[in-house]
């Protein structure tokens, strides 16, 4: 029996801690995959390839592992078949084999919890894209220039920001915003 560990990076984050900790936790090999490209996992298929019946493939979490909750289960399944046990250091209920825990509650919670996770990561990933591409997440400003450079010289008249929301015709908090943003002149 061997227990092997296997790792990839998220978002805004390496692989170098999690390698340590599985190498602290038992694994003689750690197989590693760079890049949050939930998709492109050469390491992963090289472990999966590499583990014989009887071995442990030891992940820190679920979510090193999988990138949606139905891959997890179907990896589990397969890896089971073959007589692979899995680990999960963050997630002890959805290790498998002997000594795991019985509780089909806790075993659902687990899973929640990696749904939770996994949707958090997505989220996270969606952001950084949108960054590198140089948007901005979330909903657009109804602050478009014409409107801030309107806002900017009614604000010089001393006009009140809600004066200046209802000319517009955007919500008092977006002036304020706005101008709290804009460049002084």
């Amino acid at each position: 029996m061997e227990i092997v560990g296997y790792t990839r990076d998220f978002v805004g984050d390496t692989t170098g801690a999690d390698a340590d900790a599985l190498r602290d936790a038992g694994a003689s090999r750690v197989y590693r995959d760079s890049g949050a490209d939930a998709t492109a996992r050469p390491e992963l298929e090289k472990c999966l390839r590499a583990l014989q019946p009887g071995d442990v493939l030891l992940v820190t979490s679920a979510a090193r592992l999988s990138p949606s909750v139905s891959h997890f289960t179907s990896t589990s399944v397969t890896l089971a078949d073959r007589g692979i046990r899995i680990r999960s250091i963050a997630e002890p209920a959805l290790s498998t084999g002997p000594g795991t825990v019985d509780d089909a509650v806790e075993v659902i919670r687990a899973l929640e919890g990696l749904r939770r996770r996994l949707r958090s990561l997505e989220t996270k990933q969606g952001m950084q894209v949108a960054a590198d591409a140089g948007r901005r997440p979330g909903r657009p400003t109804v602050m478009t220039e014409e409107r801030i450079a309107m806002a900017v010289e009614l604000r010089r008249l001393d006009r009140s920001y809600t004066h200046i929301a209802r000319v517009l015709g955007v919500s008092t908090s977006a002036v304020q915003r706005a101008l709290s943003e804009a460049p002084r002149g």
